[in-house]
């Protein structure tokens, strides 16, 4: 069979596969999520996320150190706050003995170098488990919110947050966290905005190991709508750049690959994706009944990730990937 061109050539070898790919992973392409809670030496398992831990403050700072040695250049805190703590306003998220707070302490004095990224919403602190402050209406109070997410941006960037990453979806949220941190003199601390977050069935573990899912109604009139086309994720993305994003994140990630890469190719600055726990556990549960290679699976997506755009991905492999990767 005569075939001048014949694909398969540049497949045959190895090293050649090697020499040619387009996408190349590697340890610094992860970020890894951390649950903090109250207490001293709490190690508690995520039910629905197998090998994912609650943990204090000095049970956080041994995980840090063995991501650290282990080459993972940044991680990511989310506070879990005890029911006795929460109330209407999420205000123990502005107290600056806060489970975030005092592992950014441990982490500035223990001379840790990697990135350490904090979540700034309320969702985690409030009684109602929304993302700010309720209007007699039901509806989050955008305006009130985003004003008080600066003032969080603010106590985080003091504690010693490198970035600062709001996932509230709030509208003007943005310029608002940029305004505080600047008159503040924290013209450094970088915002990585959760720009392009769809109210999904994904997120379903998560609110397990955050405790917070919402005790009333859904997030979908902040959260965005995965039924409308990319040019409404676009049009996200380019508003946070305007107001002063750094980087922009899409979340979840597999199955928002073409939101991506359109928000990749609209926008002028690093974006990022977030594999989120229902992901992550589907994985997991699929693996542990032998139907997937899980190290296969995890490092396909992680490729996919990259190809369709990605500058790094929140995982919560990413200690293994480290690994993995060496």
């Amino acid at each position: 069979m005569h075939l001048p061109i014949r694909p398969r050539r540049l497949r045959g070898s190895a090293l050649l596969r090697e020499m040619i790919s387009d996408v190349r992973l590697s340890r610094f392409d992860v970020v890894a999520p951390l649950f903090i809670c109250p207490g001293e030496r709490v190690r508690k398992p995520v039910a629905s996320m197998p090998d994912v831990f609650q943990m204090s403050a000095d049970v956080a700072m041994l995980e840090i150190k063995e991501l650290e040695q282990r080459g993972v250049p940044a991680f990511i805190l989310f506070g879990v706050t005890d029911k006795s703590q929460k109330d209407a306003v999420g205000s123990h998220a502005h107290r600056p003995d806060n489970e975030v707070c005092r592992t950014l302490g441990k982490v500035k004095d223990a001379g840790i170098k990697m990135l350490a990224i904090t979540d700034l919403c309320y969702c985690e602190y409030t009684n109602h488990g929304h993302c700010g402050p309720i209007t007699p209406n039901g509806n989050v109070d955008n305006d009130t919110t985003a004003e008080r997410l600066g003032q969080q941006a603010v106590l985080h960037a003091r504690a010693g947050a490198d970035i600062i990453a709001p996932s509230g979806m709030m509208d003007g949220a943005i310029a608002a966290i940029r305004s505080a941190l600047d008159a503040d003199g924290k013209t450094d601390t970088a915002i990585l905005s959760y720009a392009v977050k769809y109210a999904s069935a994904y997120y379903g573990p998560f609110r397990d190991a955050a405790d917070s899912a919402p005790q009333f109604g859904d997030r979908k009139t902040y959260q965005m709508d995965a039924r409308r086309d990319n040019r409404d994720a676009v049009r996200e993305a380019l508003l946070d750049v305007e107001q002063g994003a750094d980087m922009i994140m899409v979340k979840p990630g597999v199955a928002y690959l073409d939101v991506l890469r359109d928000v990749t190719q609209a926008v002028n600055v690093p974006t990022a994706v977030y594999q989120v726990s229902g992901e992550y556990s589907m994985i997991k549960a699929a693996a542990a009944n032998g139907w997937v290679d899980e190290k296969t699976i995890v490092l396909e997506t992680m490729t996919a990730f990259k190809r369709a755009g990605a500058s790094f991905v929140l995982t919560y492999y990413a200690k293994k990937i480290a690994e993995w990767l060496g």
